[in-house]
């Protein structure tokens, strides 16, 4: 046998050794890859965020006759309902950053971090509405930096119209607590959730969570029996922190027992920490709508 007969196998052998190894360090490139996606997507691979949430929401529409559009919703039904008993109800105003009609943008990470929380203290429903692109919560909205406004010079949005609707639907269909619905959102949401309560407050809920929003000063008499706490950013450009202070100053002039809390050090991103606030679920599931408004 030569001697390049001899060699010629372990040429091979090493070889085949270094394929092995290259393939091996790829499948568990592969592999790191697709565990880093699946904690940052949606889906299984998502256990705490939107995506898992939006697994466990219930999609639908909503329109009427003479309203300019339909809308999209996500409702979340606790796992365990029972329509034996009563259950409280979040409704969730997302920002202009989601609108749309794709019916998943307006379920984030800060939603999904809050919904946890009131998940550990008992069952809650959670609803979130989409607002077209077309419209926001409140109409007239211009351009930034967005400051508080006139609410008679702004007509009710059909977005709202249709999220009251919706909750009267939804009463009919499960076991809902009407004493304890309440309202949150964030920017735009936020506006939505002043102005919703400013229209409805002691005939629909029985506490709002307006973060980093505007609204109307001069409808503080409307709403200074409702308990409200209000998250606002001090450096925010978007939505001065104003805007906040002069509803604060508003409710408190009236004898509300409002609650405000304001990030030194935060501009107009405030959702995350206004949310992850220890006292904001055991204070929200706390509230109960008055006996004079049922």
């Amino acid at each position: 046998m030569s001697a390049s007969n001899e060699t010629e196998p372990t040429e091979e052998i090493g070889r085949r050794r270094w394929y092995r190894a290259v393939l091996a360090l790829g499948r568990r490139a592969t592999v790191a890859l697709l565990v880093v996606a699946g904690c940052r997507g949606p889906g299984r691979g998502d256990p705490e965020g939107a995506g898992a949430l939006l697994e466990h929401m219930i999609a639908g529409r909503i329109g009427r006759a003479g309203l300019a559009y339909d809308i999209v919703y996500r409702l979340y039904v606790p796992p365990d309902y029972d329509a034996s008993r009563r259950y409280p109800l979040l409704v969730y105003l997302h920002g202009s950053g989601a609108l749309g009609d794709d019916n998943r943008r307006q379920i984030g990470p800060e939603l999904a971090g809050l919904h946890r929380r009131l998940q550990a203290n008992e069952p809650v429903f959670v609803l979130a509405p989409q607002c077209p692109a077309v419209d926001k919560w409140v109409t007239g909205a211009r351009t930034a930096p967005f400051l508080n406004f006139s609410q008679n010079e702004r007509p009710e949005a059909d977005a709202l119209k249709l999220v009251l609707l919706l909750l009267d639907e939804l009463g009919q269909k499960y076991a809902l607590d009407g004493d304890r619905v309440y309202v949150t959102g964030h920017s735009s949401g936020a506006a939505g959730t002043w102005d919703i309560v400013s229209r409805r407050a002691l005939d629909r809920f029985a506490a709002a969570v307006p973060v980093t929003g505007v609204g109307d000063p001069s409808r503080a008499p409307a709403i200074a029996k409702l308990p409200i706490w209000v998250f606002h950013g001090a450096k925010d450009e978007i939505s001065p922190v104003k805007n906040a202070r002069d509803m604060v100053a508003a409710l408190r002039a009236q004898g509300s027992a409002v609650r405000y809390t304001e990030y030194a050090d935060v501009g107009h991103e405030t959702l995350s920490r206004a949310y992850a606030e220890r006292e904001l679920v055991p204070w929200l599931l706390a509230q109960r709508r008055e006996p004079a408004s049922r």
